[in-house]
C-alpha cells in the first residue's frame, strides 16, 4: 500500500513537470496549431462570426431601359429623332442644319440600311429640300405634305457620318427665303437579325456594385434558344425561357465583363422570339459594413508575444460577393493580408500591435464578404 502511495506521488510529480517544459499533453491542454504541416503550441485569445463584411444593400439603383422588340428579324437603332425640324435659305443668309450621327460597331457589322424618316409640316416651295449624307446629296427636291423616306445604302454608312439639311434659293422670290418645316424627323439603322443595346457605366457604380438585374417578358411557347451576351461574355441562355426572367448578377458574376465607359449586351435567337420591357437594374452600395470584437490580453500573453510568440488570426470566408481589399486592424493597427479568397484564411499580428488588457480587431472593406469562425490566438 506504502509503495502505490509513492507511486502516486512521482506519477503526480511527472506530469506537472512534463506541462511545465512542454510536451503533447500541454499541448492538448491549450490547443495546437497547425501551419505548414508544422503542429506547435497555441493560446486561444478569442472566437467568433461576423456575418457580412464590407460594402452593404442599399436602394440606390439605376434603371436602363430598353424596350420591347422581336429577335429572328431585322432590327433597327435609332440614331437621330426631332419632333420639329426648320431649315430655310434665302439669296442674303438660310438657316441650314448639320448633325454628327454616330453608328456603334456592332450595329455597323450588321448594317442593312439607314433609313431618313420625317413628314412636311410646313414649306412655301419656294425652293427644293436638299438632304446630304457625309456630303452626298441624297434628296433634291420640292418636298410637298407629304411622309417621306430616304434609304442610305450600307456602303455608304461609317461609323461616324454628318447629315445636313438646307434648301435651294427662292429662285424668282429675291425678297423672300425657301422653308421647310419637318415633323416627326426620325434616322434609324437597320440591321440584323441580332440586336444591339448600347450603355454606359460610370466609374463610381463600378466601385460601388452590388448587384445588375437582368428582366424581361417573353412567351415560353416560343421554343427558341435565346443567348444574351455582355461584351462579348455569355450571361443568360435558355430554350424557351419563362414569361418573366429575372437573372441576378453578383459583381463577382460579371465583373470581368462590365467596364467602365461604354457596353453592349446583344440578344440573338434561334427562332422568331418576342422581348417586351427589357431592362438592366444597377443596384449600388453605397453604405460599408465594418465589424468589430474585442478580446483581452493577459501580462503573461503579452510576455509570450513579446518572446517566440506569434499573434495569429484565422477566419473562414464562406461567400465572396465582390472581389476587394479586405481591411484588419487591431487597434488602428493596419495587419498585413494577401488575397482573401474562399475558405480558410489566416494573418499574423506582432506584440507591437496589442496592449495588455482590452483590445479591439475590425474588419471592413472595398469588397464583400462572408466571413466566419473567426480566431484570434498566439501561437509558440
Amino acid at each position: 500500500m506504502d509503495e502505490f502511495v509513492v507511486l502516486l506521488i512521482l506519477a503526480v510529480v511527472i506530469i506537472g513537470a512534463l506541462m511545465v517544459v512542454g510536451t503533447p499533453l500541454a499541448n492538448w491542454a491549450e490547443g495546437n496549431w497547425t501551419t505548414g504541416g508544422v503542429t506547435g503550441n497555441y493560446k486561444s485569445l478569442a472566437s467568433f462570426d461576423l456575418g457580412k463584411v464590407g460594402l452593404s444593400d442599399t436602394e440606390t439603383s439605376r434603371t436602363l431601359n430598353f424596350g420591347s422588340f422581336t429577335l429572328g428579324q431585322d432590327q433597327e437603332q435609332s440614331l437621330k429623332e426631332m419632333s420639329s425640324l426648320a431649315v430655310s435659305q434665302g439669296y442674303f443668309g438660310g438657316d441650314p442644319k448639320s448633325f454628327a450621327i454616330a453608328v456603334d460597331a456592332n450595329v455597323l457589322n450588321n448594317i442593312k440600311d439607314v433609313k431618313i424618316s420625317f413628314g412636311m409640316g410646313e414649306t412655301n416651295l419656294y425652293g427644293n429640300l436638299i438632304i446630304k449624307w457625309n456630303e452626298k446629296v441624297v434628296f433634291d427636291k420640292l418636298a410637298n405634305l407629304n411622309h417621306y423616306d430616304v434609304v442610305i445604302p450600307p456602303e455608304d454608312v461609317k461609323d461616324s457620318n454628318t447629315l445636313e439639311l438646307t434648301a435651294s434659293t427662292p429662285g424668282l422670290y429675291f425678297w423672300a427665303a425657301t422653308s421647310y418645316v419637318l415633323q416627326d424627323f426620325a434616322v434609324a439603322a437597320e440591321y440584323g437579325p441580332e440586336k444591339f443595346a448600347s450603355f454606359k457605366i460610370y466609374p463610381t457604380e463600378i466601385e460601388g456594385w452590388n448587384k445588375g438585374v437582368l428582366r424581361f417578358y417573353t412567351n415560353k411557347a416560343q421554343g427558341a434558344q435565346l443567348t444574351i451576351k455582355l461584351n462579348g461574355q455569355t450571361i443568360y441562355s435558355a430554350t424557351s425561357p419563362d414569361s418573366l426572367v429575372t437573372k441576378e448578377y453578383q459583381y463577382s458574376e460579371i465583373g470581368n465583363a462590365i467596364r467602365i465607359g461604354d457596353n453592349v449586351l446583344s440578344f440573338k435567337s434561334t427562332g422568331s422570339l418576342e422581348l417586351s420591357d427589357v431592362e438592366f437594374i444597377i443596384r449600388l452600395a453605397s453604405g460599408s459594413t465594418a465589424k468589430e470584437r474585442d478580446f483581452n490580453l493577459t501580462k503573461s500573453d503579452k510576455n509570450l508575444l513579446a518572446g517566440n510568440g506569434k499573434g495569429k488570426i484565422e477566419f473562414n470566408v464562406d461567400s465572396v460577393y465582390r472581389q476587394g481589399v479586405l481591411n484588419i486592424k487591431i487597434n488602428d493597427n493596419q495587419l498585413s493580408l494577401q488575397t482573401v479568397r474562399e475558405g480558410k484564411n489566416t494573418v499574423d499580428f506582432a506584440n507591437s500591435d496589442v496592449f495588455e488588457g482590452a483590445n479591439t480587431i475590425a474588419f471592413s472593406g472595398t469588397g464583400s464578404w462572408d466571413i466566419s469562425n473567426v480566431k484570434v490566438g498566439i501561437a509558440y
